[in-house]
């Protein structure tokens, strides 16, 4: 695809709304949810705050239980809760839920009719009961679930949003996904502050339609402007959405909440960082990395964002520490390619060019990749590392163009013209040079510079003396720039004269102390004489 900290006056007074809290209730939402352990690190974070109803607390906290297939922390948080308070008939529809999963009907049927003698007309409490037969086996006791949905409707005449939960849960289930979404709309239709409902919703309909999945968080989050789910699907579903600065704006007012998670935390860090928020994702990794200095994923950002500041002293520092602290684990290849960045800003290419090959090693596939590899390779002055990257570079893609075996060829040049004495690396690469040239001007339209090069890497494989076969590849350039008067034009400012110079003084060495031929060289002194009058013409007036 990857929280704000010290924010300005503006948005800091924004957030400060969202500093309540639902307390042991968010909990309850994270659970009507499906997110277990998000609602059991809420249940437990909250179950001895003074508004917390401990018995409510202890009967969510078993179904987690139950749902994670802990039958034997289930009982006892249902027992705890039956102490706590005995009126509270939660607990028992949750005891008589473990006596379904053990076989004992009877036992079960027993545990409901207490729990609903408890609360005769609860049709939220019915429902409950319905969901343990239907989590118990939906076939066995099919009976059972549409007796106690039926019973639901009547008590509540139709308007208790947790029956239309479960029917779309049950629709979902059998991915029937249009309908499980309209049930959950009914639901928020007879319950506009019902979170289950909208984030259910949500979650069925987003890749069908993420914006409207999205629009529907955003009605939950003004209904319930203190909920520590809504506030988290929300910011989820932009982030999803790659809604990258809504998803941060949010994610900030919900870290203010006190139920809020620590990752989310880290999460935000991540979202200011692709915000291009830099300062404030580097101040949230420092205060992250202040409590926990291990967290893998903020050193990652305290360096990311050094860089991305172009504090690149501090980022070399951050670097060192967060590859030497974490040998063994699995770096990208930005981690990479970003060092090799802050260390050709510092001036040390050596260095950076290490970084681009642990970067190709760590994505070998990657063609952009090796290209810039090369390009780094050029720039330490590796030259012949450079032109074999740049021909690997060409085979990891389908069709080079003219242009790019124009550039491989350039890269072999480099590597033969600074060969120094090794008369065997010289010949080889300047070899190697000639054959991306001669593809270039078979499929390239005619041009002079392709023949420059050509006669460049025949000079450079020849000891950097011209040889017969420079001095043709410089006649071809030469025909070529001749059907064009302009190319010999001083007063015209894209006039080639330079190449013709070039040119003619390798050929007057060529003919003059080579082959020896004293008439051709004498004709191209000439020639030379007068592209330097033009070149020059002060000088050739004196």
């Amino acid at each position: 695809m990857k929280i704000k900290f010290l924010l300005s006056l503006l948005v800091a007074s924004a957030l400060t709304a969202g500093a309540q809290s639902q307390g042991y209730k968010d909990g309850i939402e994270f659970y009507k949810a499906g997110q277990y352990d998000n609602a059991k690190t809420i249940l437990n974070r909250t179950i001895n705050e003074p508004s917390t109803d401990q018995s409510l607390a202890y009967y969510f906290l078993g179904q987690v239980d139950l749902a994670q297939n802990d039958k034997a922390a289930a009982k006892s948080a249902f027992e705890k809760g039956v102490s706590i308070n005995p009126e509270c008939g939660y607990n028992y529809v949750g005891l008589g839920a473990l006596d379904l999963l053990a076989g004992n009907e009877s036992a079960a049927q027993d545990n409901f009719k207490k729990a609903q003698n408890l609360a005769k007309k609860d049709a939220e409490l019915t429902i409950a009961i319905a969901r343990a037969y239907y989590n118990a086996d939906p076939v066995k006791y099919a009976k059972e679930i549409r007796k106690n949905i039926d019973k639901a409707r009547k008590d509540s005449k139709l308007k208790e949003p947790a029956i239309y939960v479960l029917e779309g849960d049950m629709k979902y289930d059998a991915q029937d996904f249009g309908g499980a979404a309209a049930q959950y709309e009914q639901a928020i239709t007879f319950d506009p502050k019902n979170p289950e409902g909208y984030v259910k919703y949500a979650n069925a309909y987003f890749r069908v339609n993420p914006k409207f999945s999205i629009e529907k968080l955003e009605q939950l989050n003004t209904e319930l402007p203190t909920s520590a789910l809504a506030q988290r699907e929300l910011a989820e579903k932009y982030y999803e959405a790659n809604y990258w600065n809504k998803a941060a704006e949010l994610y900030g007012k919900y870290i203010q909440n006190p139920n809020h998670f620590p990752e989310d935390k880290a999460r935000y860090s991540v979202l200011l960082y692709y915000g291009k928020k830099y300062d404030e994702s580097l101040a949230v990794a420092n205060e992250i990395l202040a409590q926990d200095p291990s967290n893998f994923l903020m050193q990652r950002l305290r360096f990311l964002n050094l860089a991305d500041l172009k504090d690149y002293t501090k980022a070399d520092e951050a670097a060192k520490s967060f590859f030497t602290k974490n040998v063994g684990k699995t770096f990208t290849t930005n981690d990479f390619t970003t060092y090799a960045d802050v260390l050709e800003n510092l001036g040390q290419d050596s260095l950076a060019v290490v970084q681009y090959e642990l970067a190709v090693a760590n994505d070998p596939d990657n063609a952009d990749l090796i290209s810039e590899l090369s390009t780094v390779y050029t720039k330490a002055k590796q030259y012949t590392k450079a032109a074999d990257a740049y021909a690997l570079y060409l085979s990891k893609i389908e069709e080079p163009s003219s242009n790019d075996l124009y550039a491989a060829a350039g890269r072999y040049l480099n590597a033969a013209a600074t060969a120094g004495d090794n008369a065997e690396l010289r010949a080889e690469t300047a070899s190697k040079g000639l054959e991306y040239i001669n593809k270039a001007i078979a499929e390239a339209q005619p041009n002079p510079l392709l023949y420059q090069r050509k006669a460049r890497l025949y000079i450079a494989g020849n000891n950097n003396q011209p040889n017969q076969e420079s001095v043709d590849a410089y006649a071809q350039m030469l025909a070529l720039l001749d059907q064009d008067p302009a190319n010999m034009d001083a007063a015209n400012k894209a006039n080639k004269l330079n190449m013709y110079k070039e040119a003619y003084q390798f050929s007057y060495v060529y003919y003059g102390n080579v082959a020896h031929e004293k008439e051709k060289a004498a004709e191209i002194a000439e020639k030379l004489k007068a592209v330097n009058a033009l070149l020059n013409p002060t000088q050739a007036a004196e």
